[in-house]
């Protein structure tokens, strides 16, 4: 067994041992082909409890650098294949890498709104989700976290079918392009999210 399956077992114990932890459509995620996964952003819980969800597939999740600052969390990050990066200027090396974990097999995990959004309700999507979409051919499947992140509270994942973009694989966009596409992603995540909120 590898580090990142040995770590995403314990990451499925912890949730299933300290919340009422439920995944539904797993089946959304295929076995193959380039992959997306896009997830509302709430708590620093939020990525484990994603990589306990997905057991088909390796996730490379992208995170801002300041993360690997601290040289034994920078560490462990790589090994789980998470990327840096500066979300405020991402450089060209840094695309770059992101779009070679997409063709390599990886399911890139990116939070659409860029940032945790502790305030209730949703933020707005940035261009980055599908740009990497467009540019890595790679359809999008939206996950709504729903939880209030209380210990023994329940944890629900859901997990809806794959988004295509092939129709833009081939067009001009512009960063307002981008940024509307993806927000069409974010609005499927908040409805699901207020559907199985109830």
């Amino acid at each position: 067994m590898n580090f990142y399956k040995f770590i995403t077992k314990v990451f499925k114990v912890f949730s299933k041992v300290f919340f009422k932890y439920r995944v539904i459509g797993a089946e959304n995620i295929p076995d193959e082909g380039n992959l997306i996964i896009a997830a509302n952003h709430k708590s620093n819980l939020d990525p484990i409890f994603i990589a306990a969800a997905i057991e088909n597939r390796e996730v490379a999740a992208v995170a801002k650098k300041e993360l690997f600052k601290f040289k034994p969390l920078g560490y462990i990050l790589e090994k789980l294949n998470v990327i840096p990066i500066n979300r405020d200027n991402p450089d060209i090396s840094t695309i770059k890498n992101i779009l070679k974990s997409i063709k390599n097999g990886y399911v890139l995990g990116i939070f659409p709104e860029g940032t945790r959004i502790k305030e209730p309700g949703f933020g707005d999507a940035k261009a980055g989700l599908s740009m990497f979409a467009i540019k890595g051919k790679a359809s999008v499947v939206p996950i709504s976290i729903i939880s209030n992140y209380k210990f023994l509270n329940r944890v629900t994942l859901y997990i809806d079918k794959p988004i295509s973009f092939e129709e833009y694989y081939r067009e001009k966009l512009t960063t307002k392009d981008y940024e509307r596409l993806s927000q069409n992603v974010l609005e499927v995540i908040k409805e699901n999210y207020y559907i199985n909120s109830k």
